[in-house]
């Protein structure tokens, strides 16, 4: 009882979002049917300020970035408006995972500074995040070194990060280690954000977690192993706990592979039989994150609210954001519906990426 009263507001605030969201009937209706159309049929889904941005520039392609930044605008003010209902340590876990968008904002700082590219253009290409931006990118832009970005980080919430990071790059002196390490400690603080949990919210939301963590594990492992040729003993350093499929000793098996195939072997059947047919990493990585949100479909639909529905809830938002966003960029190019269709069927990148 003390539950419900907890999350009164969180649900109703979840339930009017849901409105927002369509069925895959709805959406594949909406692939056949004109621009114009799409946009009418769109104007109880939140999109306003897309809808108003697209008829300002008479239906014609906007300039390179601005509809990828309105689409991340339109998620980030669901989440805001989630996160101000919530308080301690429940709103912290939120704030949490929605700071993945200013690692990339991090990477790419690091990158540009690593190539040496004008801070103007290097700060053209990051993620506006509004209110949810916490970093000091004018100052991150001006330093000399990768290093003193590092220690700029050490002054805000990333500093766990930014200290791991430092110690990483200090051994190899390459970007490339820095990011391994801001993955590696930004999953690492998530687990630990969810132990700040109640032991009921930990039980509903671990299930959709660990199949997170899982999806992330197995994609950097192959990554390492089969991409960037990294040792055995290496790529299972770089991964993290808290999978549900994936415990330490299987990974540590999965990490003497060599071959794609060789997986198919060794992976538990949980996740052998969501992977079937795949033939490369990134079709593996979209057979698993389709998995991820049946899931959270599954587990927004449960009658007994609590936390894991309004996480739940913005993980089937961004999904079909991302796939609203490959819909109108192929109607605004004239691509044919076939294209447009498969676009937007595999539509899985995170906003903002």
């Amino acid at each position: 009882m003390l539950q419900i009263a907890h999350y009164a507001y969180l649900q109703t605030l979840v339930t009017i979002f849901s409105k927002q969201l369509l069925d895959d009937k709805h959406f594949s209706s909406l692939i056949k049917q004109p621009l114009s159309e799409i946009l009418t049929g769109l104007n109880h889904s939140g999109l306003e300020n897309v809808i108003k941005e697209l008829y300002q520039f008479h239906l014609k392609p906007l300039p390179a970035g601005n509809m990828d930044n309105l689409f991340l605008g339109v998620f980030l003010e669901d989440a805001q408006s989630i996160i101000r209902s919530l308080s301690g340590v429940e709103r912290d876990f939120f704030i949490y995972w929605i700071r993945r968008f200013e690692l990339q904002n991090i990477k790419t700082i690091l990158r540009g500074k690593s190539l040496l590219r004008p801070k103007e253009q290097i700060k053209a290409e990051l993620t506006p995040l509004n209110h949810f931006s916490i970093l000091p990118i004018d100052k991150m832009l001006n330093t000399d070194t990768l290093t003193d970005i590092l220690i700029l980080l050490e002054e805000t919430p990333f500093a766990s990060i930014a200290r791991y990071g430092s110690k990483n790059f200090a051994q190899k002196r390459d970007v490339f280690t820095i990011e391994t390490a801001i993955n590696h400690q930004y999953f690492t603080g998530l687990n630990e954000q969810l132990e700040h949990l109640s032991n009921d919210e930990q039980d509903l939301l671990q299930p959709l977690l660990g199949r997170i963590i899982d999806q992330t594990n197995l994609i950097w492992l192959l990554r390492y192993r089969l991409f960037y040729q990294l040792s055995s003993s290496h790529s299972y350093f770089l991964l993290v706990s808290g999978g549900l499929y994936l415990n330490s000793k299987v990974l540590m098996q999965l990490s003497k592979i060599k071959t794609l195939e060789q997986i198919y072997e060794l992976i538990p059947d949980e996740i052998n039989i969501l992977i079937q047919g795949a033939e490369s990493i990134y079709q593996i990585e979209l057979k698993l994150e389709n998995d991820i949100i049946k899931l959270a479909g599954s587990l927004f639909k449960d009658k007994q609210f609590s936390l894991t529905h309004a996480f739940a809830y913005l993980l089937l938002r961004e999904k079909q954001l991302s796939q609203i966003h490959a819909l109108l960029k192929g109607k605004l190019l004239d691509l044919p519906d076939s294209e447009i269709s498969f676009a937007s069927a595999i539509e899985s990148r995170a906003l903002g990426q």
